[in-house]
């Protein structure tokens, strides 16, 4: 069984012979024996596609055309009738059945698929005897596309009263379903180019945030270089102060033994000989092994 291969039969034949006399009874009882549909299945269908084929110009209709066309009831009652029937022979992928409608009706898909949410949230808080016994199924936006695990029970939906809540924001199904809508309605402004303007630059945000990111690790890595040289110099300059210090230390030590040579020059002979051996004694060097003094200094005589 599958009112859709029927359909879409259906909406062959009559293309090809609009012109033509064709016997509708024997048409649709064959064609629902062949696609083993119950009887009169296809006669609502059969009715609603024949003034489809009737309309001046249906088959030459632009994509453009296809969105402009205003919405009839009868399309309408024939988008829902084929969803509701379509969903009883366990066909529930909503987006593949406004595909199928679009086909059908000679419709772009946008157009298909702005119409039918519109539809539901204008029956949300309804009561399902005013809905003309159409079921809708909703699914949210983040399932969408989503095919349904099981078949939908055959129940009359109850929606639930949000009538006085209006959303401070509108719906992102409905935002991007508009889009798309106006856009193709506007002459000179290709959706896909629109759409992929809007990929490039939200690539070329992403390009930025990146290299905002790299330059910020750049700034870091310069400011910890520039940190270490810091702690470089600063131990450069305790290094050169003390060296400063151990020079004035040492040039106070020689400033002491030049007063040591200078009064031991003062003495006589004989009293430089007698104090040789005790000045040698307290007169210290400390000299590293390339000759350099480190350290002189005297230490007091004992007694000679």
């Amino acid at each position: 069984m599958s009112l859709k291969l029927a359909l879409f039969e259906m909406k062959e034949v009559l293309e090809k012979h609009k012109n033509k006399n064709l016997d509708e009874d024997i048409f649709i009882s064959e064609l629902e024996k062949k696609h083993g549909l119950r009887e009169n299945t296809l006669v609502f269908y059969y009715n609603n596609l024949m003034f489809l084929t009737i309309k001046p110009s249906s088959d030459l209709l632009s994509e453009a055309k296809k969105v402009n066309r205003k919405w009839s009831k009868n399309e309408i009652d024939f988008m829902f009738q084929y969803i509701k029937e379509r969903q009883e022979e366990s066909v529930n992928n909503i987006t593949e059945l406004l595909k199928e409608v679009a086909a059908l009706l000679n419709r772009g898909y946008q157009s298909v698929n702005y119409k039918y949410y519109s539809l539901v949230k204008e029956n949300e808080g309804q009561q399902a005897n005013n809905l003309n016994g159409y079921h809708f199924t909703t699914i949210t936006e983040k399932e969408i596309p989503v095919i349904s695990t099981e078949a939908l029970p055959e129940s009359n939906p109850v929606f639930p009263n949000n009538s006085n809540q209006q959303p401070q924001n509108m719906n992102l199904l409905d935002i991007l379903s508009g889009l798309i809508t106006n856009v193709e309605q506007i002459p000179g402004i290709q959706l896909h180019e629109l759409l992929g303007s809007l990929y490039q630059l939200t690539n070329m945000a992403l390009q930025n945030r990146d290299a905002a990111q790299q330059l910020n690790k750049i700034k870091a890595e310069n400011q910890r270089e520039k940190e270490a040289l810091k702690e470089q110099l600063k131990q450069k300059e305790q290094q050169l102060m003390l060296e400063k210090k151990r020079n004035d230390e040492l040039q106070q030590e020689i400033a002491k033994l030049a007063k040591e040579i200078s009064a031991f020059n003062q003495l006589g002979d004989a009293a430089k000989i007698q104090n040789l051996k005790s000045y040698n004694q307290r007169l210290n060097y400390l000299i590293d092994g390339s000759g350099v003094v480190l350290k002189v200094g005297t230490d007091k005589a004992t007694g000679s």
